[in-house]
């Protein structure tokens, strides 16, 4: 077999199986999108190593290699050998009652001859992250071999990126099912095994983890910005409800003072309950939608009630369809069906803001005998559907109404962050639900969340402090307020907590948009050198200043002055903190960083209640530091054509006082408020305080 290498770019060598790869499907869908080759990489190539600049040498082998003892024996190459090692791995497979169908690897003439394998030595003391949902045991996956392909409940967004802690990955350029195996039945190697694609992979490579998620979003694309209030709460209303039930709810939403700015209907909403077809229709009964109320201006309607006490409706939808026959439309102009999308617009004219897309068909079952538009079986498409769906709903929803869509998914692959959000499905919101969203962040999945459990206050404690907060009702008495008191007080606690650090959060998902680096960042990605923080999958930072820890009394603290939130205690690390006891009502620990600067917003219900021409700075002071606040209009399109506006601050503790300085708002945005009113708060530290800012229209609150 013939092997090509090639210095891509500076970050990205690409292996494959000859220099012209035919386009892949990822490829033509506008999903991947391979750099063009300018050769500047500074990889040394070799005929089965690559050095890296930094002088760490990787080698490899490729099957079939004769000469080579890993392939000597054919039996290593046996994916079942690997497989078997898979639970569920032929549940997906057939519709509910076809426990006779198992995984046949022939089915619809598929070319099992295009197999593939390629396996590089890997150092003792390296460690491996990525792959997506590829586990809920933790987010280090040495010893372990994972199946790359959308499984319901087990691996519902696989992900073919993995990297080392050295600094340097693997995005596997594949699209059917194919399978990594790290330091598992290849002792001292990671092997990539394959049946259906040719080999073609990317080795990323940079100064640090960071690095290569950057290098795999360049690929793949740079997670999207929601709209600004879907970082908010959403609260997914009970099945069976009707209109006045949830206006009852979202009034008691209100009452309470609990912020919440999205409400999503589950299948109940609609006239025939799960309905697949195009002729969706409002249950009359229960939504009263006649013809002539559906228009998002008109005033007695259920969604613009809904909007007009501040909140957003979503709906959910269930899939399915031939989703690549839209995509040759694009490309060829010629279509056989309606795309998915369009059925819709007529809930989006009603007043919808965003769709829940249910995984029951799409990533819980196959259908063997299906063929798409374009020749290939539902199995080739499987992991690329996942991501078309997102993607079409996305720009179908973007030409219609030319701001954000706020769509979520709980199926997924490779790109999938370019298009919308996702939760990680029916996994209860406990611990590995957690994990999950670890992973996802580790490879390059911005804006996760999970299905929070109301009644458990560490799930309420790291659920509310996720990239997005989710609290799905859907069946049971779910609402906060039948939770019972201390569950009640905890959810109102945290979500208005949430809401007060909105800009904080705020800004952190257009720093993922602008770098990659993503919202959550698991311990090791954001404390690399530190040993300790390779296995810490109870704890995560949120942005680059607070750590949140839940189910568990331990709390490992890397190098530098932490401030507990709750007491504002200080505890310089590394230190581990075995028997962390967080105060009644509250769910886990949540230290800042010191030299953290934090920016929030005044008090409020739901996001547009008041403007955000104010912003609160809370400075904990540590020597110098700086921080780059990133704001926006929070709807448009522009983030993807120009940077966002930028204000870069500092603070200096020196002997005597703490130095402050605020930047001028680099950059313009629609609706960017003339006047900025800054509210300084300095934490830990009685020295005189000294403002100094360099936009002149500006005005500075020091308040104690």
């Amino acid at each position: 077999m013939s092997v090509f290498i090639k210095n891509i770019c500076d970050g990205i060598v690409r292996i494959s199986a000859g220099e012209n790869m035919p386009e892949s499907y990822l490829e033509r869908y506008g999903i991947v999108k391979v750099p063009k080759s300018d050769e500047s990489g500074r990889a040394e190539i070799g005929k089965n190593s690559i050095k890296l600049p930094c002088g760490h040498v990787i080698e490899f082998t490729v099957r079939p290699e004769e000469d080579d003892d890993f392939w000597e024996n054919e039996e290593d190459y046996q994916l079942n050998k690997f497989a078997d090692k898979i639970p569920f791995r032929r549940n997906i497979e057939g519709r509910p009652g076809d426990e006779s169908l198992e995984w046949n690897e022939s089915m619809n003439g598929r070319d099992s001859e295009r197999k593939f394998g390629i396996s590089f030595k890997i150092d003792k003391d390296e460690k491996f992250y990525g792959l997506g949902e590829a586990g809920r045991k933790g987010i280090q996956h040495r010893g372990g071999s994972y199946q790359n392909w959308t499984v319901y409940q087990f691996d519902e967004i696989a992900i073919p990126l993995v990297y080392s802690n050295k600094n340097w990955g693997l995005f596997i350029h594949a699209a059917d099912r194919h399978f990594v195996d790290i330091d598992d039945n290849s002792k001292g190697r990671l092997t990539v095994l394959g049946n259906f694609d040719e080999l073609d992979v990317f080795l990323l490579y940079g100064n640090s983890m960071k690095d290569i998620i950057a290098r795999y979003t360049d690929i793949t694309g740079k997670s999207m910005l929601l709209p600004k209030w879907a970082y908010g709460l959403t609260y997914i209303a009970q099945i069976h409800q009707n209109q006045f039930d949830i206006m009852n709810d979202m009034l008691r939403f209100r009452e309470k003072h609990i912020p919440c700015d999205n409400v999503s209907l589950e299948p109940g909403w609609m006239e025939k309950f799960y309905d697949y077809s195009f002729e969706k229709k409002w249950d009359l009964k229960k939504f009263h939608m006649e013809p002539w109320m559906r228009s998002r201006d008109y005033v007695r309607n259920f969604p613009t009630t809904l909007r007009r006490f501040g909140f957003h409706l979503a709906l959910w939808i269930c899939v399915n369809y031939d989703l690549c026959d839209q995509e040759e439309r694009l490309i060829t102009g010629k279509g056989e069906i309606p795309a998915f999308y369009d059925h819709l617009k007529q809930f989006v004219n009603d007043g919808a803001d965003g769709f829940k897309l249910d995984p029951a068909d799409m990533v819980m079952r196959i259908d063997p005998e299906k063929i798409y538009t374009n020749g290939k079986s539902e199995f080739e498409m499987h992991n690329i559907s996942q991501v078309l769906l997102m993607k079409q709903m996305h720009e179908g929803f973007k030409e219609q109404m030319n701001k954000r869509p706020f769509i979520h998914y709980c199926g997924g692959y490779t790109g999938q962050q370019r298009w919308g959000a996702c939760t990680t499905g029916d996994n209860g919101g406990l611990e590995g639900s957690m994990i999950w969203l670890e992973n996802l962040a580790m490879s390059g999945f911005m804006n996760s969340t999970v299905d929070m459990n109301v009644h458990n206050i560490s799930a309420i404690h790291f659920g509310m402090l996720a990239p997005w907060a989710h609290h799905n009702a859907w069946c049971g008495i779910d609402q906060p307020w039948f939770a019972g008191e201390e569950c009640e007080e905890a959810y109102t606690f945290y979500a208005r907590l949430r809401y007060s650090i909105i800009p904080y959060i705020y800004s952190a998902a257009i720093e993922c948009h602008e770098t990659g680096v993503p919202m959550i960042r698991p311990m090791p990605l954001e404390f690399q050198s530190d040993e300790t923080c390779t296995e810490c999958g109870n704890q995560y930072m949120l942005g680059e200043s607070l750590l949140i820890s839940a189910f568990t009394d331990t709390v490992y603290l890397p190098e530098g002055d932490w401030v507990d939130y709750w007491t504002g205690k200080e505890i310089s690390g590394p230190y581990t903190i075995t028997s962390y006891v967080p105060p009644k009502g509250r769910g886990g620990a949540l230290f800042v960083r010191k030299g953290a600067i934090i920016p929030k917003w005044r008090d409020r219900d739901y996001m547009s209640q008041y403007g955000d021409e104010e912003i609160i700075l809370h400075f904990y002071p540590s020597g110098t530091s700086e921080y780059l606040f990133r704001e926006d209009d929070g709807e448009s399109f522009d983030y993807l054509d120009k940077q966002s506006c930028h204000t870069r601050i500092t603070c200096e503790e020196t002997e005597n006082q703490i130095n402050i300085r605020i930047g001028r708002r680099e950059g313009d945005y629609k609706n960017k408020p003339e006047n900025r009113i800054w509210k300084i708060i300095v934490h830990g530290s009685e020295k005189k305080i000294s403002v100094l800012c360099d936009e002149e229209n500006a005005e500075i609150i020091l308040e104690k």
